[in-house]
């Protein structure tokens, strides 16, 4: 069984990926991941039991412990015979000093005290306040806090972040390649798209001369121009590149 080690809290490299609240930091100080893939677990987690949470601010100890036990971290409630409470239990100071032979370096303990979660590792402890493991006499730690619950935590083998937590993906734009070429030609031409929000379709047009002259000559480019996607277009643009090229060679832009 790995043994458990607090860590600084990982904030990641971009501010995407990137939460500020005590739940997320420390799942990423016990775990090794970022707060912001934290937040995503902890959105999972509560989307399971009721519609989710858009954003990970606080956090129940229900969403916190099964998101670390999708991580590979077991939590089991700790009292050590005290009786903890958010309004009537020890301070965090008392609570310390009650469990100094408990609090061994192979231990880490998740607290939930003033309404702040926060892990503790023999005289070392890590929240989101702190961000880094440091001492439990920190001037930063809150030790007049009401410790309401206590769970110790324990490795079920390897430490894991589960997909869940990982950032989607950005699926490829299948439109991209048409989309290119198109503006390209929208440049050389002087071509101009217009979406119709109504219709939900986009409408294709050349240069006014162009146009009068398409019907004039019962060309086919003087109707349909109306289509569904850049794919289609960029179909119709090529035929109207085609058409300025035959009949207004030297209108076509620098």
């Amino acid at each position: 069984m790995k043994c458990l080690k607090i860590k600084s809290v990982n904030h990641g490299e971009t501010k995407s990926d990137r939460n500020r609240y005590c739940g997320p930091a420390v799942i990423s100080a016990i775990t090794g991941m970022t707060t912001g893939e934290a937040a995503r677990l902890i959105r999972h987690v509560s989307g399971k039991y009721w519609n989710g949470r858009r954003a990970v601010k606080g956090t129940t100890v229900l969403e916190v412990t099964e998101a670390l036990e999708m991580c590979g971290v077991k939590s089991k409630y700790q009292s050590f015979g005290m009786k903890l409470n958010s309004s009537t239990g020890p301070t965090l100071a008392g609570w310390l000093k009650a469990t100094v032979k408990e609090r061994t370096a192979d231990r880490v303990f998740l607290i939930v005290a003033g309404w702040h979660w926060q892990l503790v590792q023999g005289r070392r402890i890590v929240c989101g306040i702190l961000s880094e493991p440091a001492s439990i006499r920190d001037k930063r730690v809150k030790r007049r806090a009401r410790v309401a619950n206590v769970y110790e935590l324990r490795s079920m083998g390897a430490i894991t972040t589960p997909s869940q937590a990982c950032k989607p993906k950005r699926k490829p734009d299948p439109n991209a390649a048409a989309r290119r070429k198109a503006k390209k030609l929208m440049a050389q031409y002087d071509f101009e798209v217009d979406y119709d929000s109504e219709m939900r379709t986009y409408w294709v047009s050349m240069t006014e001369e162009a146009e009068n002259l398409a019907t004039e000559l019962e060309h086919h480019l003087r109707d349909e121009h109306y289509v569904d996607d850049w794919e289609q277009i960029l179909w119709r643009m090529e035929d109207m590149a085609q058409f300025m090229d035959h009949h207004f060679p030297k209108k076509k832009a620098a």
